[in-house]
């Protein structure tokens, strides 16, 4: 026979687990990230290596950055704490001149600075307010955000 104290005990867990159990099956999906799927192309051809960020609706800084495959295509799941909105986007292709520096903490400001990496794109596209690429980004998937540049 079991006492009241370890009866409160095992209602106590069972009633606890099928709480916990309830909050896990919601009526659908709710995201907190946004997740970006599309292709860029240069010229009208796929572009492999470019990097893409992508500056939300209040950013100062970018929310996600991604590099392009062979095909020309990308995924990118970032926060979205910045929230749904138009959404800025910088490309930039490296080309890099001699040898290009290597060590902890360099990041791309770092690496323009030295004159060691460059963009193969016109310049307009690496500032965020010439580039004038843009998508208009949800929480959860969004597909086919395409971006067609130009070499010249």
């Amino acid at each position: 026979m079991m006492g009241n104290t370890m009866r409160q005990l095992l209602l106590f867990l069972l009633v606890g687990s099928l709480t916990l159990v309830s909050l896990g099956c919601g009526g659908g999906t709710k995201y907190d990230k946004i997740i970006v799927r599309g292709k860029v192309t240069i010229d009208d051809k796929p572009a492999e290596g470019v990097d893409l960020s992508f500056y939300g609706p209040t950013d100062k800084a970018a929310s996600g950055i991604v590099t392009t495959q062979a095909d020309g295509s990308y995924e990118v799941m970032f926060n979205s704490a910045a929230g749904d909105g138009n959404y800025k986007v910088t490309a930039v292709k490296r080309t890099n001149r001699g040898t290009t520096p290597t060590g902890e903490g360099l990041d791309e400001y770092q690496l323009k600075l030295s004159g060691m990496v460059q963009s193969s794109l016109p310049a307009r596209y690496a500032d965020v307010n010439t580039s004038g690429l843009t998508a208009v980004l949800t929480k959860g998937v969004n597909e086919g955000k395409n971006f067609a540049l130009k070499s010249k």
